[in-house]
């Protein structure tokens, strides 16, 4: 009886400390990237997995990737995964856990850890939208600013070109009344002398001054003395 009930005692102590094992939380493990989670194509990078326990199974998963599993066992409390010949596909939201020999469940996620892999192109695989949005804004005041000086020069050249159309045609309307006006000058010169010419200076006229010209009475017929149609009959 003594032996039975010792070793149903034993028994009993063995499955409650197997159940204390399942049951027991594992802390969450931390994982990082040698030497940078920014890697260039083409290059290595080594992602470590630091837990809390030592001679656990460690896991590395990626979030983007249900179907993506790397299972590593360690001695000791982290396991180092490399990730060799990196292209852009290999970008991603990496994350690891561990489990203990005696355990079946995984410990608590670490915390997520963004990888980037670089090309020849772009140095970010994906550049940040801020980036992007001052690079616009950057552009499109630079057309605004050349529009703009176009547009002024354009309106300075119009004006310019009006003032001297303006201009010429100005010079062109007094080069056409000057003409005119020398004629104007000179017919009234003309009529000056000719009145001048008419009339000596003591007031004269041609017609008095030109003794040729028959007095007005010598166009008049002469009279007949009286008697001279009888004579005449007889």
């Amino acid at each position: 009886m003594i032996t039975e009930f010792l070793s149903l005692l034993c028994l009993g102590l063995s499955l409650g400390f197997e159940d204390e094992k399942k049951n027991e939380t594992l802390t969450k493990p931390y994982l990082s990237a040698l030497p940078s989670p920014v890697v260039e194509q083409g290059h290595n990078v080594t992602l470590r997995c630091l837990g809390h326990r030592h001679n656990v199974t460690f896991m590395l998963g990626k979030l983007q990737d249900s179907g993506y599993r790397q299972e590593q066992r360690s001695a000791g409390y982290e396991a180092e995964f490399l990730l060799t010949h990196l292209e852009p596909k290999d970008a991603g939201t990496y994350f690891c856990a561990y489990k203990t020999m005696d355990s079946q469940e995984w410990s608590e996620e670490s915390e997520h850890l963004q990888l980037e892999v670089t090309d020849d192109r772009n140095k970010h695989r994906a550049p940040p939208g801020g980036k992007v949005t001052r690079s616009i804004i950057a552009a499109t005041c630079s057309c605004l600013s050349i529009l703009l000086l176009f547009l002024s020069v354009f309106l300075i050249n119009r004006c310019t070109q009006h003032d001297l159309s303006h201009e010429e045609s100005t010079k062109r309307t007094s080069h056409s009344k000057l003409p005119q006006q020398e004629a104007m000058d000179a017919d009234s010169s003309d009529l000056e002398r000719t009145s001048v010419s008419a009339k000596d200076p003591q007031g004269v006229s041609y017609a008095d001054r030109n003794p040729k010209t028959p007095p007005a009475a010598a166009s008049a017929p002469a009279e007949e003395p009286p008697g001279s149609c009888e004579r005449t009959v007889l």
